[in-house]
């Protein structure tokens, strides 16, 4: 008998919990138009969004033991995306700055950026950008990512809290994500391309 859908996101989130990154690319996918729209409405910034909604799956990820807890998947996401928007709002009157016209330029050149991106190249630059990483991110980013350890592994591995280990994540990420950006890499490719396993 054929799974019906809620069961379906339940076997989903269960594997997300267990640290599949294919089932995690699954529901990143699956949400990622309806929260694009909501996060481009309340900035009134496309480019904005995409930022945004890379940040709030990334926090999910990092915290993915609380969806085991999770009745309603989609408002908790929505919940990580307001709160980032909120926060992204915040910044830009704080710093009185208008969003960057770079992206608008990616987007003009998406669809031959998709045609034409190499993978392996792709790989090499991640490389490169985890190389430049200070030596404590650059060793958090390898045990999580090329060897497979939890955060709390790590933090036991170097003797430092689970939250350290967090937030280097997290920075290690962004770092990356704009290292792709300044290759011309646009968002949909840098997403998928944070949770590959570097050699």
């Amino acid at each position: 008998m054929a799974l019906r859908n809620a069961d379906k996101e339940h076997v989903l989130i269960d594997k997300i919990v267990g640290g599949d990154e294919q089932a995690f690319s699954v529901l990143f996918f699956k949400y990622l138009p309806v929260l694009q729209i909501f996060a481009a409405k309340f900035t009134k910034s496309e480019d904005a969004a995409e930022e945004i909604i890379q940040d709030s799956f990334l926090r999910v990820w990092l915290n993915r033991d609380k969806l085991a807890e999770v009745d309603n998947v989609k408002a908790y996401l929505y919940k990580y995306v307001s709160n980032e928007c909120l926060s992204y709002l915040r910044k830009k009157l704080k710093e009185d700055r208008v969003v960057d016209a770079f992206t608008a330029k990616q987007q003009n050149s998406h669809n031959n950026t998709v045609e034409t991106i190499n993978l392996n190249e792709i790989t090499k630059i991640i490389a490169v950008a985890v190389e430049k990483l200070p030596d404590q991110r650059k060793n958090i980013y390898q045990l999580s990512r090329r060897d497979g350890k939890t955060i709390p592994e790590i933090a036991e591995i170097l003797n430092i809290s689970p939250n350290t280990v967090k937030n280097a994540l997290v920075i290690a990420l962004k770092s990356i994500r704009i290292h792709l950006d300044q290759h011309g890499i646009v968002f949909f490719f840098s997403i998928i391309f944070f949770f590959l396993k570097i050699k």
